[in-house]
């Protein structure tokens, strides 16, 4: 009986996974109503990580052979104002979406381990039913 699917809002969350560790992290997530705000939250998020995170690199992180620190990769991100609009439209139509970067461990402390950050967002679908007898769909 489920004709199709609405989105009922977005969630959002900023995660941290190590294979090497054996490990996962949520830092932070939230639900959102609109696309245009779940996206918002992770660009704040991104800049909140980003400053977080370049405390503590150093020239041994650049050194470690990752091209770009992972502070780095998420200000640019969060910095592109067009791909801002394309992440966002894709999550309004009912794409997920993230941002990615790896590199040490800044997280667990657990030296030459490599992680995995990753800053990503979903819509939450809710079954829309027809009404029994009925081929109409409720839109609500």
């Amino acid at each position: 009986m489920a004709a199709e699917r609405a989105v009922d809002g977005y969630w959002a969350e900023v995660k941290v996974r190590s294979p090497d560790a054996g490990g996962e992290w949520y830092l932070a997530g939230a639900w959102f109503g609109a696309a245009s705000a779940a996206v918002d939250w992770l660009h704040g998020e991104a800049e909140r990580l980003a400053a977080v995170l370049e405390s503590f690199e150093s020239e041994q992180s650049v050194q470690s052979g990752y091209s770009s620190p992972v502070s780095a990769v998420f200000r640019e991100w969060a910095a592109d104002e067009a791909f801002r609009v394309v992440q966002c439209a894709a999550l309004a139509d009912g794409q997920p979406i993230s941002a990615n970067a790896r590199g040490p461990d800044r997280v667990c402390g657990a030296g030459n381990v490599e992680v995995l950050y990753s800053l990503a967002a979903r819509p939450i679908l809710r079954p829309v039913l027809t009404p029994f007898g009925s081929s109409r769909v409720d839109r609500r």
